[in-house]
């Protein structure tokens, strides 16, 4: 095979592989976009108890240096925030940061205050 049967045959097998991957369907469960309301109220329950696991279903947004900060988007345009040194460790904090930037402590009073629970 000449030198420019094998360009010609790489770049032809290149075009079917991008053309290939393009058209592989992305419907795959993976993890979820936002932490619903009610899921926010589970992991509230836990208080203490919280650890990194608890959030592997989540995406997240990696945005510490030095520190492991995880920002996850919650319902209703909320944030939050779990930071710690290690993930062998619970988090040394886990805080919801409103539309405004006021940081609330996860606590049930907090929630119920944020989103007018009754």
């Amino acid at each position: 095979m000449t030198l420019s049967k094998c360009f010609k045959f790489s770049m032809t097998l290149l075009f079917v592989l991008i053309i290939c991957s393009a058209c592989q369907s992305n419907s795959e469960e993976g993890p979820s976009d936002y932490i619903s309301l009610d899921e926010l109220k589970s992991l509230s329950e836990k208080g203490v108890s919280l650890n990194w696991d608890d959030f592997n279903k989540y995406s997240f947004e990696d945005i510490g240096s030095g520190l492991y900060i995880r920002k996850y988007k919650i319902e209703g345009g909320h944030q939050l925030l779990i930071r710690g040194k290690s993930l062998e460790n619970p988090p040394e904090q886990i805080f919801i940061v409103d539309e405004n930037g006021k940081e609330l402590d996860l606590t049930q009073d907090n929630l119920s205050e944020l989103y007018d629970l009754k």
